[in-house]
């Protein structure tokens, strides 16, 4: 088990990304107040991760052997990266530019938005409840042993973020789709508790921020990488995109700023990470266009 009681759910080195002058600005929803804190106070729970069944998984650190050794340590270098392949391709001072992903680092960017949207405590509550039966291997005699997993972090881990299957799966939905990074030379774009905003297509209106599978329906989904730069990622098959609306660096006009801002506010749970405004500045009536 971990020592440190504080287990984030939004890593530290993303949430470096929007700090000002040492601090966080943010607004909590529930509580309809806004707040200067550090980065450590925010988007984490006292033992998030600790897993609490008697059992050979008991042995595992959630937060430790795999958030902190396998996905954070490569995330905030992977952010440097895309900034400067970014400012590299609007050199110029261009308003579109093409950007050179390879096939590894796209993969790589899709599995940390599969990661970070499925570890959240929406999703926990979610699976809050339910039972799984699964093979695991004993740490102390390797052998197959059938266990009933009750604990609520193991049945969240197992079925979303530690599922292989479910990994692969979306992984490969989200690298075959096609990538537009919006990008602002101010500090514009808003994160949250809930930085990933999955918004389904599927059916006459979009059920917004609803809890399900990203590659059930048809989507549109964005992450907030840096205030400076949204990564925004459309299925593959939606209608009205160009063939080659693709690998692209966009930059965001108001309109397109304001929508995504305020579609991050709708989608986070409680917290909202703000910049330099308060949070009426925010509240206005604008339609996020998908496309």
């Amino acid at each position: 088990m971990a020592k440190d009681r504080k287990h984030h759910f939004v890593p530290v080195c993303y949430l470096n990304h929007f700090k000002q002058v040492g601090h966080i600005h943010s607004y909590s929803k529930k509580r309809e107040k806004e707040y200067v804190c550090g980065v450590d106070a925010i988007c984490e729970l006292p033992y998030f991760y600790k897993i609490t069944q008697e059992s050979w998984w008991k042995t595992f650190e959630i937060e430790k052997d795999f958030f902190s050794s396998n996905v954070e340590s490569p995330l905030g270098p992977m952010i440097t990266k895309i900034e400067e392949s970014i400012q590299n391709s609007l050199a110029e001072n261009r308003s579109i530019a093409k950007i050179i992903l390879s096939e590894e680092t796209r993969r790589s960017i899709a599995s940390m938005i599969f990661i970070q949207f499925y570890r959240t405590p929406r999703f926990k509550n979610y699976y809050e409840g339910r039972k799984l039966i699964r093979h695991g291997i004993s740490s102390i005699t390797h052998e197959f042993a059938k266990e009933e997993i009750t604990d609520p972090v193991l049945v969240h881990a197992l079925s979303t973020y530690l599922n292989p299957h479910m990994h692969n799966k979306v992984v490969s939905y989200l690298v075959t789709g096609q990538w537009v990074f919006r990008y602002s030379d101010e500090n514009v774009f808003l994160t949250s508790d809930n930085p990933v905003v999955w918004i389904p297509l599927k059916g006459p209106k979009h059920e917004r921020f609803t809890v399900g599978n990203i590659d059930e329906s048809k989507c549109f989904l964005y992450y907030p990488i840096t205030p400076n730069i949204v990564l925004e990622i459309y299925d593959k098959d939606a209608k009205g995109l160009p063939s080659d609306f693709d690998n692209l660096v966009i930059r965001a006009n108001a309109e397109r700023i304001a929508g995504l801002n305020l579609n991050t506010i709708i989608n986070a749970e409680d917290i909202v990470i703000l910049l330099d405004k308060d949070i009426s500045s925010y509240s206005i009536d604008i339609t996020l266009k998908i496309i």
